[in-house]
């Protein structure tokens, strides 16, 4: 269920690239030189701006955000690792481990997205699934289950190797994904900071680590995600920005101006677009009677975060309809259908977020009554020690 879910809104965020596109040409579009490149809004997953978005490719470095989601989401960020030969000879950048370091997850995570740690993508790999060819097994399976369908790994740390790929579309919605984890969200804001490290004589003292992200000191709205650079590769950078409450997330892959397209696009995103929201996720959007149930009313859920993004002088011609019926009749289904959330723009329906029904509840009748009236009599007499 989880795979479809995924699957549905990766529909839902390439139709939604139709409306945005036809309803933004007041803006200037960026021209950006990067080979594959998307903005998409965090919230929504709608897509604002693309080139090349599925075009599959060498991600180098940004693969490190799935490595750092799966670490994450282990809950074992405090356990002490062991780092292995294997780990500390990892080619590229590095942590600078060395063999037989004790280091806790939690550090080779820092490290790993900071300073963009190979040998640290290894070591967490060795970790958690006893080798790196186990992990990337894990890797894979969660890339699907997300719903990034044109990608592949074939290592932790991005470094070059046949069948290693992803696109700019799978990496933006990776990092939408992983951006909603506060742990994750807070270490990619980090511009520095330090971590515990015990040398080879067993000395513990502090080591700096700086962001390799320099968008975040060159755009105040900045606040992350992922650098990546390798021959095959070239500069790539997977970012993201909060304004006011629209979050964006840009990816520019094989981009030799790839801090200016960032920023040309993470701007172009706050100025041309604006995020209508209507109702979070699981929230109440109305209450509705019930006919012949045990219960008179049911509430009515949300199943989704219900918002839009749209173009900005849009804006002002946005409008929600709740599409439900004056009542229920019992039985009812808890996460039964029973309506729709409708946006529309200039009366034009764009967008639809279904309503379903909180509680199950059952129909009365007579041999239910009767049923339900001979529990409580047994429950009853059980708690007066009678049977």
């Amino acid at each position: 269920m989880a795979v479809t879910n995924c699957l549905c809104s990766c529909l839902l965020a390439l139709v939604l690239l139709l409306y945005p596109a036809a309803g933004a040409a007041a803006a200037a579009v960026p021209d950006i030189k990067a080979n594959a490149a998307i903005l998409m809004d965090a919230k929504t997953g709608q897509v604002l701006y693309n080139k090349n978005m599925n075009k599959r490719g060498a991600p180098a470095s940004t693969t490190k955000i799935l490595t750092a989601i799966l670490a994450i989401e282990s809950g074992r960020l405090d356990e002490m690792t062991k780092v292995s030969v294997k780990a500390s000879s990892t080619p590229g950048s590095s942590m600078h481990l060395y063999p037989g370091q004790l280091i806790s997850l939690r550090e080779l995570v820092t490290g790993l997205l900071l300073r963009s740690g190979n040998d640290a993508a290894v070591a967490i790999a060795e970790y958690l699934a006893g080798s790196s060819e186990a992990f990337v097994d894990l890797m894979n399976q969660k890339a699907a289950a997300l719903g990034a369908l044109h990608s592949h790994f074939c290592n932790p740390n991005g470094l070059s190797a046949a069948g290693h790929y992803s696109t700019a579309f799978d990496l933006a919605w990776m990092s939408r994904y992983a951006l909603n984890n506060p742990i994750f969200a807070d270490i990619v804001n980090t511009k520095e900071t330090t971590i515990e490290w015990l040398d080879k004589r067993g000395q513990g003292h502090d080591v700096n680590l700086r962001n390799t992200n320099k968008l975040l000191w060159m755009l105040d709205d900045a606040d992350g995600v992922k650098t990546g650079t390798t021959g095959e590769a070239g500069p790539c950078l997977v970012s993201s920005a909060t304004r006011g409450n629209q979050k964006l997330i840009a990816v520019v892959l094989h981009d030799h101006n790839r801090w200016y397209d960032s920023m040309q696009l993470l701007k172009y995103g706050f100025n041309a677009f604006d995020l209508y929201e209507f109702a979070q996720e699981n929230e109440i959007v109305a209450v509705l009677p019930v006919e012949d149930g045990f219960a008179g009313e049911v509430d009515a859920l949300a199943t989704t975060y219900a918002a839009l993004t749209v173009a900005t002088e849009d804006l002002p011609h946005v409008t929600v309809k709740t599409d439900l019926p004056d009542k229920l009749k019992a039985p009812v289904y808890q996460g039964q259908k029973i309506g729709e959330i409708i946006f529309y723009v200039n009366d034009q329906p764009v967008k639809t977020v279904d309503i379903v029904a909180a509680q199950a509840i059952e129909e009365r009748t007579l041999p239910r009554v009767l049923l339900n009236q001979l529990t409580a009599m047994f429950r009853l007499l059980s708690d007066w020690g009678a049977l």
